[in-house]
């Protein structure tokens, strides 16, 4: 168990070294983390230079103390540079914000954002949005259910698209590592909310991609407080409202290549149930994919968001056959050789590979004719340390192999023998992939029993 202490506790040991032992402020903070690190203390959420600053050095409290009096006495002549001033000591680091944190940030700024949502002034509502979301980075434990409906107001209330993005990335960070926040957020009717974002005639760009970022967010499993989340159900309540509208959009928006990027992978965050690829490509969003693949063989990121999606898609053994009559596997094949030092795309590749060519001779025979073989081998032999540019390979080399006994001496030609049990000797943890891979290609492979009998006789006891 991490043991913690309080901020005035770490900051009176400091005050004893400066006064009782005359060190200088840098000595006593040293040796006041040397002390408390010693005892096994974690000091993550602690400012070390605090007690030293002297209290009308004390920015978070200063600015905050500002702030309220703004409210109480409504004025707020020079709210925005104050704000401005907190969010840049927020932004320092984690122990500032559990500080403020603990001296009421979070209702003070809340109240200062009711206070302006219908107000004139949208620049200081978007600084004090700003400043909130920079306290809550890191730190999403402080919402509540006054947090959430204050969202959704923002979201129905404002149409300055500034705002609006303000108010999406308050969302996302809202989101991240926090289960209970991503239900909450949902439950408050968020959906309905990005599908009018979405659809709206006059969106930005700007504004499309920060909705994709709240999209993937509520589709995360990162809280590991909670076994079981919601991100299974949210990803498939979304993807039955907004799959077809964001595939109408990679036709909309084909030549920015950002907002591109931000739909594929979105998509394929939503992608989770295997009627969900087939509604992607009753929209026309394979023809759209494999375009994007065309249009931009240099640009790595967005190859590898293709492909990532095309993974997605090969859920479904009707989209899976489209995908690759569909001329998709040179494309993947090149992608591989096109970047060759990217793990990111190496990876993705390969696993669209393995997917592809699962339980299909007929896709696995397309990539034989395209040369697969050899690059899965070279990308293989490219990273030898990435766990997953090794598995995917060696799935992939194992899907191609099964069905196609007589095609897959390809790989032996190539070497695959050596780089398989480089892989099993350097990674155990790869060593059942490996294995059978090396099973199905047809090679020698010592397979570890998993499970043995210790020689007893059986008996039979009637009852």
């Amino acid at each position: 168990m991490v043991r913690v202490i309080k901020q005035e506790t770490y900051d009176e040991v400091v005050k004893e070294n400066i006064e009782d032992l005359a060190m200088t402020p840098q000595e006593a903070i040293e040796d006041a983390v040397k002390q408390f690190e010693a005892q096994g203390i974690d000091l993550t959420n602690i400012i070390k230079d605090l007690v030293i600053t002297g209290e009308n050095s004390n920015v978070i409290k200063n600015c905050l103390k500002k702030i309220s009096t703004s409210l109480k006495d409504e004025k707020c002549d020079d709210i925005t540079e104050v704000l401005e001033k907190l969010k840049t000591e927020l932004d320092r680091d984690i122990a500032r914000r559990m500080y403020a944190a603990k001296e009421m940030a979070y209702d003070i700024l809340l109240d200062l954002i009711e206070r302006m949502k219908n107000g004139d002034d949208l620049n200081i509502l978007r600084t004090a949005i700003k400043t909130m979301t920079s306290l809550m980075t890191g730190h999403p434990d402080l919402l509540d259910d006054r947090g959430v409906k204050l969202q959704i107001e923002l979201l129905d209330s404002q149409s300055d698209v500034p705002t609006i993005q303000t108010v999406l990335r308050w969302i996302k960070q809202c989101c991240i590592k926090h289960e209970m926040n991503r239900q909450a957020i949902f439950n408050g009717g968020i959906l309905e909310r990005m599908n009018k974002i979405l659809q709206k005639e006059d969106k930005s760009d700007i504004e499309l991609r920060d909705a994709c970022g709240v999209l993937r967010s509520l589709t995360l499993d990162d809280d590991i407080r909670h076994e079981y989340g919601k991100a299974h159900e949210h990803a498939s309540q979304m993807a039955r409202a907004l799959l077809t509208v964001l595939t109408e959009l990679l036709k909309i928006f084909k030549e920015d290549e950002a907002v591109v990027g931000d739909l594929m992978l979105t998509m394929a965050s939503l992608i989770v149930r295997n009627e969900f690829c087939q509604d992607v490509e009753d929209a026309g969003g394979l023809t759209y994919i494999l375009d994007v693949m065309i249009n931009y063989p240099d640009t790595e990121k967005l190859n590898w968001q293709a492909l990532k999606l095309l993974k997605a898609l090969a859920g479904n053994d009707n989209v899976k056959v489209h995908i690759v009559t569909n001329g998709s596997a040179p494309l993947i094949v090149s992608s591989i050789g096109r970047f060759k030092s990217s793990e990111s795309v190496a990876s993705a590749a390969l696993s669209c590979i393995s997917a592809l060519t699962l339980r299909s001779s007929s896709n696995a025979g397309v990539f034989y004719d395209c040369g697969a073989p050899s690059i899965i081998i070279d990308a293989m032999k490219e990273f030898p340390k990435s766990l997953s540019v090794l598995r995917q390979g060696s799935w992939a080399i194992r899907n191609m192999s099964v069905r196609n006994k007589a095609e897959s001496r390809e790989f032996v030609a190539y070497g695959v023998d050596a780089v398989l049990r480089n892989a099993i000797k350097n990674h155990p943890v790869l060593a059942e992939d490996a294995r059978a891979a090396l099973r199905d290609l047809g090679l020698k492979v010592d397979l570890k029993e998993q499970w043995t009998g210790k020689g007893g006789a059986l008996t039979h006891e009637s009852f």
